[in-house]
């Protein structure tokens, strides 16, 4: 996922909100409205709240945007697994960029304590 919007990557890290509108597109086996989206969240969000955060996720090129008449329909741009291994791919190479080898320890010491093997 190439980004123009110069942001350096970083519009790849999703906000808390951005979070759950993805699990709820992901989810869903059809592009959605706004308000199909707004129905599946947990939480109060006013519906122009929603329109706003897909609207940017669309301009960041995170997910689709397409009209059908007066509706915009939202759906993923690539499934959650494609998603996350693209995102933790250019994280993990800033990391090693600006930490170098802390970053092995780090992470490795983080594996070892979640049990993870490497």
């Amino acid at each position: 996922m190439n980004c123009d919007c110069h942001c350096n990557g970083k519009c790849k890290l999703l906000g808390g909100l951005e979070q759950k509108l993805m699990e709820v597109l992901w989810a869903g086996d059809k592009p959605l409205k706004p308000a199909e989206v707004k129905a599946k969240l947990t939480g109060e969000y006013a519906y122009t709240t929603i329109m706003t955060v897909l609207k940017r996720m669309a301009d960041k090129k995170l997910i689709n945007r397409s009209a059908q008449g007066n509706t915009y329909f939202y759906s993923p741009c690539m499934c959650k697994t494609e998603f996350a291994a693209d995102t933790l791919d250019d994280l993990f190479a800033r990391l090693f960029e600006t930490y170098g080898a802390d970053v092995v320890k780090s992470f490795t010491k983080i594996a070892k304590e979640q049990k993870f093997t490497i």
